[in-house]
């Protein structure tokens, strides 16, 4: 049966709130959405099975000489064609300037759009993220990284969802779909059935996969990925996502178990933690403003004092990066992976 009313959905992330689990479960149910009046179209995808490709490169899509300006105009017209909805998902439509999306509804034919974004506690964001940042290439490490956006966490878009959300509330043609992942968590909701049911109004929708989408290292595997970054980049700051495409395709599982076991028994003295109490005022603060700014746009029913986040308290553990590198086994083994992994891409070649 088809929507009634035809629809214009962006689920716009942001990273490390399941995004990829959700897109992996959306290409596998293309079939299902179609037979329900849904397209979740190939159209900017780059046959990455979301749309990465219109998110990362809006200029190709949507300015009035776009070279792929067509493909959405083309879209469109099928869309009205077959009275159907269009439904994208990608993480870097959160990046977007507030107008793009207006453009984009106006390719597409729709006066209005919803955007979905999913609210996840900040402090379990943040140490997700800079461990994906390190398999991108990024040598930061995490106490750095984390000092930097605690001195004012209101103005960290890591740390403060609302950066991202203030400017897309103001948008007249937009309507906003927060997600609380903690929420939806606490209460044993599977998010993508979430999204299908409550927001998309499908019944029946079931995640196929189930499992975890992304690899998650443990942080001895991390910072042993950072000491290589390092190594590979002679101290550049950012040397790309390839040296660890690599790691992944070369070292085995176990070859992985013997890394982290080396970092456990030779860096224990570069072993540090940062603690983050429960009723810490960075947690409050972000806290208190997201359910100010967010009453109304809650896919669920979010109790007045139901809390948003876990009151847990935190401990990260991270690695001293210089006490890292002077354990000459820890050191020796990431330079010997190094060279190992580039020679075998310039045999390759």
């Amino acid at each position: 049966m088809k929507t009634s009313h035809r629809r214009l959905v962006l689920h716009i992330g942001p990273h490390k709130t399941a995004s990829s689990f959700i897109q992996v479960n959306l290409e596998e149910s293309g079939l299902p959405l179609g037979q329900s009046g849904w397209l979740y179209p190939d159209a900017g995808t780059k046959e990455l099975g979301a749309h990465h490709h219109l998110a990362h490169n809006a200029d190709e899509y949507l300015h009035p000489q776009a070279p792929r300006r067509n493909v959405l105009e083309k879209l469109g017209e099928t869309a009205r064609a077959d009275n159907r909805s269009i439904l994208f998902s990608a993480e870097g439509f959160c990046r977007w300037k507030p107008a793009s999306f207006d453009i984009l509804a106006d390719r597409l034919g729709f006066d209005t759009y919803e955007l979905i974004y999913v609210v996840r506690d900040p402090l379990d964001v943040f140490p997700s993220f800079w461990a994906e940042e390190v398999k991108q290439g990024r040598s930061m490490g995490f106490a750095e990284r984390f000092s930097l956006a605690a001195a004012d966490p209101l103005r960290s878009r890591l740390l403060n969802p609302m950066r991202d959300l203030n400017h897309l509330l103001a948008r007249n043609r937009a309507r906003i779909h927060a997600v609380p992942y903690d929420i939806l968590k606490r209460r044993d909701i599977d998010i993508y059935e979430h999204l299908t049911g409550a927001i998309l109004n499908l019944q029946g929708f079931r995640a196929r996969h189930v499992n975890p989408v992304n690899v998650k290292y443990p942080i001895e595997l991390t910072e042993f990925l950072r000491l290589m970054n390092l190594i590979y980049g002679q101290g550049q700051p950012n040397v790309g996502s390839d040296l660890r495409l690599r790691f992944t395709r070369s070292v085995s599982v176990e070859e992985q178990r013997e890394i982290r076991k080396l970092v456990q028994e030779h860096a224990h003295s570069a072993r540090r933690v940062i603690s983050v109490p429960s009723d810490s005022l960075l947690r409050l603060r972000i806290e208190k403003v997201l359910k100010d700014r967010l009453r109304g746009t809650w896919s669920i029913d979010v109790g007045e004092d139901e809390q948003l986040f876990s009151a847990e308290p935190r401990k990260y553990v991270h690695y001293n990066m210089y006490l890292l590198s002077m354990a000459d086994p820890i050191r020796q083994a990431a330079e010997a992976m190094v060279q190992r992994l580039t020679t075998n891409e310039r045999t390759a070649r």
